[in-house]
């Protein structure tokens, strides 16, 4: 996440709120076959693809004025990653 701006708490979001709103997203693809998933029945659900895509929703459920997603970096293997990012 990205932010300038703190609440009165002195944090932009809490991480609850974003894992919750990320575990929202993922929850959609886990245990699915991707390819007839929109957008991945007609997009390749390479690890690049699926990273965009988590960026974009989860953005679309987190982002505000104040706090937006900066980067999502998806694992395929314990060593191997991508991560996509605006």
């Amino acid at each position: 996440m990205c932010s300038e701006v703190l609440n009165d708490m002195g944090i932009a979001i809490d991480f609850r709120e974003i894992k919750n709103q990320t575990k929202s997203v993922a929850k959609r693809l886990d245990h699915q076959y991707l390819n007839e998933i929109p957008p991945f029945d007609v997009l390749n659900p390479t690890a690049e693809n699926i990273a965009k895509y988590i960026f974009d929703e989860v953005a679309l459920l987190i982002n505000t004025k104040d706090v937006t997603v900066k980067e999502v970096t998806v694992w395929e293997t314990a060593r191997s990653a991508v991560t996509y990012s605006q």
